[in-house]
């Protein structure tokens, strides 16, 4: 039987899972989210496991940084092994968890593109501090895409977004200890690539899984597909 745990009127249960050794990991599905959610997220979360009712911690904040710091703690305080981080426009296979906690890695993310066109896949190359342009004096982004990823493979990434991420709970714990709050935005990035930044600085990899593919709720839902297409057509 599953352990139940109620924490401020949410229904947060620990969902076990077996790593490659055979050793059962408790999992906090963490869902920073506004106060509505998408059906077809519903839909994704619904079938999640192929059918079982695993528990979801939804935490409602206009910050997402403070949302994901506040579910982090948490994950850690409450002694959760691993983390499967989930943004509330996603769509996903129910397989998902099983297909990244296979991987037995403290990092690994599934694979998503931007809700626009053209667009280019949330996964990133370099992840540097931005430079200083010597003739304008200003600074100049220093973040680059994976564009030419590999396919249907397991493959290393310097950062990626938070849509649809495993991370041990270890690894959330050494972030904490070494930089304070995890998912501080630094000034010049967001929550999810400063969180990366600072994984880089400890020397420890992050990871994506290009064969789990999930879409991206926008005007439509984005998949995979939509870098082709955007090639093709040239869409904006």
């Amino acid at each position: 039987m599953a352990h139940l745990l109620k924490y401020s009127g949410t229904h947060v249960q620990k969902v076990g899972h077996k790593n490659r050794k055979g050793i059962k990991m408790s999992t906090l599905i963490a869902v920073p989210c506004m106060d509505t959610l998408p059906v077809d997220f519903v839909q994704s979360l619904i079938f999640m496991h192929k059918g079982e009712n695993p528990g979801v911690y939804l935490k409602p904040n206009s910050l997402v940084y403070d949302s994901r710091n506040l579910l982090s703690l948490y994950a850690i305080e409450h002694g959760f092994d691993q983390v499967l981080w989930l943004d509330s426009d996603m769509v996903f296979e129910p397989d998902i968890l099983l297909k990244l906690q296979a991987h037995d890695l403290e990092m690994v993310t599934g694979l998503y593109v931007k809700r626009y066109q053209p667009t280019e896949p949330v996964i990133y190359k370099t992840i540097n501090i931005p430079k200083v342009n010597k003739r304008t004096g200003t600074l100049e982004k220093n973040i680059k895409a994976y564009t030419e990823y590999p396919q249907k493979k397991l493959f290393r990434v310097a950062g990626c977004g938070f849509g649809c991420v495993l991370t041990k709970t270890s690894l959330l714990k050494k972030v904490w200890d070494n930089f304070g709050p995890a998912f501080n935005p630094l000034p010049w990035a967001g929550e999810d690539i400063s969180f990366c930044y600072r994984v880089k600085q400890l020397g420890l990899p992050i990871f994506c899984d290009s064969s789990v593919s999930c879409g991206h709720i926008g005007k439509k839902i984005f998949t995979e597909q939509d870098l082709q297409r955007g090639e093709e057509n040239g869409e904006d």
